[in-house]
């Protein structure tokens, strides 16, 4: 479980609830993950 170092805010506590604490909480090895798998990639695909 990480914690982000500006607002504090657990990656457990992010995943559970869906809201970051900050703009910082998306540099979370976590987080990053999460969002990588919902959107599939790092690129747009669509139109």
């Amino acid at each position: 479980m990480s914690k982000c170092s500006k607002c504090g805010t657990t990656s457990e506590e992010i995943l559970e609830t869906g809201f970051v604490g900050c703009e910082k909480c998306y540099e979370l090895p976590e987080i990053r993950e999460a969002i990588f798998k919902l959107h599939g990639g790092k690129t747009h695909k669509g139109e």
